[in-house]
């Protein structure tokens, strides 16, 4: 009880013993946590984290010891003595500094932020494994109109500049007692980031599907992807380069395809709540020699976190292919709609 008491008696005079001085002659009061990329962040009881823009910035005063770093990397450490002359001052050097020339500013007893940006980049350079499991309930119009059951599995190994992505998923749908979906998909995806937005990447698709009689059909293309956008929450990239169709089909009557084709692709992701997302995947692939004879296909789906650690989701998705040239007896548009639930883990 005491030593609660004693903590609520502290804290607020930790958290108020920072002083700020803006130039609308505003005085922010609370607790600095650092100076980087030009802005002050300051904790404030009334208004939480605010960044104040060092133009703005008249005087600073603190009992703590900071750290500093100027823009010609020189470090200095001190108590900072309030001055009202647009700079800040360290107590018995005789040193002042314009805030315009501090690239660096944190509490003496924490970490330079240097080292941390190091240790930041240097985790997202690791490559880590990263899974899912998920069972669907699936519909289907054109070729098939019924309900069946899923399962996927994806996985991929990766960091920030490059990766691998990996899925399995079998779909198998019955009516009336008579088998009517029975597809099994296999993809790999490699994509390297060699000079800022753009990458190189390489993947295939197999596909059995023995509704369409269809013994294999596979995808393989080659090219570059450009991150058009990546903002915090918004990201869109573009995607062209060389491809291979292939169908083996099990019927003798038809024949086989194997041409060289284009690749063209649309990825899109977005952030739309903290636990509600969007992703979609489109793809075009003609045959070089003939337009008309070309697969596009798509698949976007609306994800929502069943819990606070986002490892358990709801994805809601509508996916399917037009092949502009199917196998005989079977349509052009093959599209279903899923209901898949989703176990994310390491």
């Amino acid at each position: 009880m005491y030593r609660r008491l004693l903590i609520s008696f502290i804290l607020p005079l930790v958290m108020f013993a920072d002083e700020v001085k803006v130039a609308d002659g505003s005085i922010l009061n609370g607790l600095i946590l650092g100076m980087n990329d030009g802005n002050l962040t300051i904790q404030t009881s009334f208004a939480g984290k605010i960044k104040v823009p060092y133009n703005q910035i008249t005087s600073i005063n603190s009992d703590r010891e900071i750290s500093l770093r100027l823009d010609d990397n020189r470090t200095f450490d001190g108590i900072i003595d309030d001055n009202d002359d647009n700079q800040l001052t360290i107590r018995d050097s005789g040193k002042s500094f314009a805030f315009s020339e501090i690239k660096h500013l944190w509490d003496a007893s924490s970490t330079d932020p240097l080292i941390l940006s190091a240790q930041k980049n240097a985790l997202a350079m690791q490559m880590k494994w990263k899974h899912a499991l998920g069972f669907d309930l699936t519909g289907a119009s054109g070729n098939t109109d019924s309900f069946g059951l899923g399962i996927r599995v994806d996985s991929s190994l990766g960091n920030r500049m490059r990766g691998y992505d990996f899925y399995l998923s079998y779909v198998n749908s019955t009516k009336k007692e008579v088998t009517i979906v029975d597809e099994t998909k296999l993809g790999i995806d490699y994509d390297s980031r060699f000079f800022e937005e753009l990458s190189w990447y390489a993947k295939t698709d197999l596909e059995n599907d023995r509704l369409e009689e269809v013994d294999l059909r596979a995808t393989a293309a080659l090219g570059l992807k450009y991150s058009w956008i990546e903002a915090e929450n918004f990201k869109t990239s573009v995607r062209g380069g060389a491809a291979f169709r292939f169908e083996e089909l099990g019927s003798d009557s038809v024949k086989n395809l194997s041409e060289p084709a284009l690749d063209f692709g649309l990825e899109y992701s977005q952030i739309l709540k903290e636990f509600l997302f969007m992703e979609s995947d489109i793809s075009f692939i003609p045959n070089i020699g003939d337009f008309s004879d070309f697969l596009f296909r798509k698949d976007t789906a609306l994800i929502i976190a069943l819990n606070k650690k986002q490892n358990w989701k709801l994805r809601s998705g509508l996916a399917g292919s037009f092949n502009s040239t199917p196998v005989p007896g079977t349509e052009e548009l093959d599209l279903k709609y899923y209901l898949r639930l989703v176990y994310d883990f390491n």
